[in-house]
């Protein structure tokens, strides 16, 4: 075959190939714009859904947009389409779980609209927004009960609960969202599993159950009360929620294991602060206060000797300014003495009453009087984060007394079983936080810099808001505290594995819960203004 042949045979095929790519152009460019047609009307169904911001909706709407594209190029056919449209509605739907979560039948009624609207299958939507790895990034505490309420949306459940064995061998519900309060039948079934007791499933049992494992031992239980005839489904649904449910236990498991070594340190650190305080008003305060009276008795004496300081100016300046260190010096050391006895202060009187008394300081050197708004039980809090929280609202109290020229103050403390939250707002002239931070570090002043990190210790968030002209507003978050062997009865955390569904007994309420819609605080730099 000579050289100019072997070119022509090969001309058609490379003119096929040549054919065949410009012809994929225009099908992928038509595949992407059915796509984006029948994306519009699942973005109506979220933007009619009240989002925290609006901007927050378009971002999240542009990324689902962005995920549904990439799964429809890497693939072809109908079925890819439908599986992008799918992967849009996880992205859009998983974006608000804490919304949605903190109102099972707004996120049931959204489902029934996606299922019955768009077509698409609530078991395929279940699995991509049950086992979305954004969960991870939540604190433990929220992932948990948005993973219970997205269980509740797509499962035809009455509730959902979370169980642990507790030191004691006591049975605690971590959450429970849904109908009622967990029954009787619910613990009997969360304690039977987590004891390692496999039963056979009844088929007339309201109740259903897995055994959460890790290393082979089941650490937590998830226990949820079936709607009538809804059984199978629901078992399949909550069989997909268990992978989720077990890398947050592997999470929540490390925490824990911290957990003790952390509280450990932060109690010594307290008591060494309390120590601390009470060796420098028994030794160098009582020492000073000594050095004050000497010098005053050397005056005396001295001017027996030389007659009337009023003649000898020199001697006389002198000694004033030695008088005027010694005061300095008390004062200063009597102000180190009552920042850090704060551990004391509360360890003799309720936290309410600490903090009207460091209310009372700032009115009386500043005429300003705060309103204090206090909600909730402060015995839910460890003296640790009692301690911290009194330490914060002090160091803002002074800098609004230093710095701000404010004229009111408002400071709000409420704590309950998902933790305690506070803040202090004043109507002062604000700052420039970057500005203000890189001075403070030069210059070396802590301030709330330190107070950040005892709230890390304790596992919080601190952060604080101003701009010139103000207001300034610091904020706290702690999650709850639990001690070895007290419960919180609906405090959140997490569990692992895979198990065994066994099912127990009816499920009758016990008496009515009502489950409050978990709410996340921003983490934010913190700094003093000083």
């Amino acid at each position: 075959m000579t050289t100019q042949a072997a070119t022509e045979k090969k001309m058609p095929n490379q003119t096929n190939r040549q054919h065949g790519g410009l012809a994929t152009t225009p099908a992928k460019r038509d595949r992407r714009g059915t796509l984006l047609a029948n994306l519009h009307p699942l973005e109506r169904m979220f933007a009619e859904i009240e989002w925290p911001e609006r901007r927050a909706f378009a971002r999240v709407r542009k990324r689902a947009r962005e995920r549904a594209l990439e799964v429809l190029d890497d693939g072809a056919g109908e079925q890819q389409s439908h599986t992008a449209l799918l992967v849009a509605a996880a992205e859009l739907f998983g974006a608000l779980g804490v919304e949605l979560a903190a109102s099972p039948r707004q996120a049931a009624e959204l489902v029934e609209r996606l299922e019955r609207g768009l077509g698409l299958s609530r078991v395929g939507l279940a699995r991509e927004v049950l086992r979305a790895p954004e969960l991870l990034n939540m604190p433990p505490g929220v992932a948990i009960e948005v993973q219970l309420g997205m269980l509740l949306a797509f499962a035809p459940l009455r509730s959902a609960s979370l169980w642990r064995l507790e030191t004691g061998a006591r049975v605690n519900c971590l959450c429970h969202v849904g109908e009622g309060a967990p029954s009787r039948g619910a613990r009997q079934l969360a304690r039977q599993l987590l004891a390692g007791q496999a039963q056979r499933p009844r088929e007339r049992s309201l109740l259903l159950g897995f055994a959460i494992e890790h290393a082979g031992q089941p650490i937590a239980a998830l226990v949820a009360s079936v709607c009538p005839r809804g059984r199978e489904r629901s078992c399949a649904l909550m069989s997909e929620a268990l992978p989720m449910f077990a890398a947050l236990a592997q999470r929540e498991t490390l925490l824990a294991e911290n957990a003790a070594s952390v509280r450990a340190l932060v109690e010594s650190s307290e008591r060494k602060l309390t120590r601390l305080g009470f060796d420098l008003h028994d030794g160098p305060i009582q020492d000073v206060a000594v050095l004050a009276q000497d010098l005053r008795l050397f005056r005396d004496q001295l001017e027996l000797v030389v007659g009337p300081l009023t003649k000898h100016e020199h001697v006389r300046g002198r000694i004033e300014d030695l008088d005027a260190q010694v005061a300095a010096l008390d004062g200063e050391l009597r102000r180190l003495s009552g920042e850090v006895q704060a551990a004391s202060v509360l360890l003799n009187r309720p936290f309410p009453a600490a903090l009207r008394e460091r209310v009372r300081a700032f009115t009386a050197r500043t005429g300003i009087r705060p309103r204090v708004t206090l909600t909730g039980v402060a015995s839910l809090l460890s003296a640790s984060q009692q301690i911290a929280l009194l330490n914060i609202i002090q160091e803002a109290l002074s800098n609004v007394r230093e710095h701000a020229h404010a004229t009111k103050v408002a400071i709000s403390v409420a704590v309950d079983r998902r933790g305690a939250q506070a803040k202090v707002i004043d109507d002062g002239r604000g700052f420039e936080l970057e500005a203000t931070m890189m001075r403070a570090a030069r210059e070396g002043r802590m301030g709330l810099l330190g107070m950040d990190e005892r709230v890390r210790l304790l596992g919080g968030r601190c952060s604080i808001e101003s701009r010139p002209g103000g207001p300034t507003i610091v904020s706290v978050a702690l999650d709850p505290w639990l001690h070895p062997g007290r419960v919180i009865p609906d405090d959140r955390s997490r569990q692992r594995r895979t198990g065994n569904a066994v099912g127990a007994g009816s499920d009758r309420p016990s008496r009515r819960q009502a489950v409050a819609p978990a709410s996340g605080v921003s983490a934010a730099r913190s700094f003093s203004k000083a």
